[in-house]
């Protein structure tokens, strides 16, 4: 690897506020018709900064998305804390906004509506909340679709509409669970790149889960690597590229980052494959 990662702060994360501190923790579940549990997560510590932009890969199986969750406030840790801003999670709240890869769209309101269900649930009035739900789908490049219902969108139409709604709520952070892994290739591009440009005007802080390493290392800021199961953070590589305007993918440095990311994932992968042999 050749690139001095520590150069490049394109945001300025280095600086800011540390929003989102995990210490040392861990999650079991309980193995069903049986008095022992296993470990999906054990010891993870990680620190996410304001405005941060910071992807999360590992290999199938690692805690990713139950990582993710726990930040959400969908479960709570058994061993460990997490806190956001200095104040522990202990359950979801609106400072969080989450994108699951299943868009989960209610199919019996049009794009607008459903963009609006967040808002309609805090009692905002309705013509502000008209108002919101117009400028995040316009926002993600959905105007003019407004009135249009789930199954008359196409699939990347219908997560753009899922990351409108999580934003018209207008949360501090925003939580994103492999969001574009049911997409074709040509739709996740654009999507990618739609996000980014998302988070560049909404400064918002991003974690985002995926598999694929290209995807991880052209959206993140810093690309975090977790072990095989029991999930930890192997490595936390910073990406610097001089600038995210133009095709980040033709930049000599994106084939070293990924090379490097792929270095860290290949024995984790390897554990993991072993381990469902092992329960084969």
């Amino acid at each position: 690897m050749t690139v001095n990662v520590a150069e490049y702060n394109p945001s300025g994360y280095a600086d800011a506020p540390v929003k989102i501190s995990l210490r040392d923790v861990g999650k079991t579940f309980p193995i069903r018709g049986s008095d022992r549990t296993f470990t999906a997560l054990d010891g993870v510590g990680l620190d996410v900064r304001a405005g941060e932009f910071l992807t999360l890969v590992g290999p199938s199986g690692c805690g990713k998305s139950t990582l993710l969750d726990l930040i959400a406030g969908l479960t709570a840790p058994t061993t460990g804390r997490i806190v956001i801003d200095g104040v522990p999670v202990d359950g979801p709240g609106p400072d969080r906004g989450v994108v699951f890869q299943q868009y989960a769209l209610f199919p019996w309101r049009t794009a607008l509506a459903n963009v609006a269900f967040g808002l309609e649930a805090r009692a905002v009035p309705k013509g502000e909340r008209t108002e919101r739900a117009r400028h995040y789908l316009d926002l993600v490049g959905l105007s003019g679709f407004e009135q249009r219902y789930p199954h008359e969108l196409s699939g990347g139409m219908r997560q753009r509409v899922a990351i409108a709604r999580s934003l018209a709520c207008d949360p501090e952070v925003l939580l994103m669970d492999e969001p574009f892994a049911a997409l074709d290739a040509q739709t996740r591009e654009s999507l990618q790149e739609e996000l980014l440009l998302i988070w560049q005007k909404t400064g918002k802080t991003v974690v985002f889960i995926t598999h694929g390493i290209d995807e991880a290392v052209y959206l993140g800021e810093r690309v975090a690597v977790m072990t095989s199961r029991p999930g930890r953070i192997k490595h936390v590589l910073d990406i610097g590229f001089d600038s995210r305007d133009g095709d980040l993918r033709a930049d000599r440095r994106f084939g070293e980052y990924r090379h490097h990311v792929w270095t860290l994932l290949r024995d984790e992968v390897a554990a993991a494959q072993e381990q469902e042999r092992a329960r084969g």
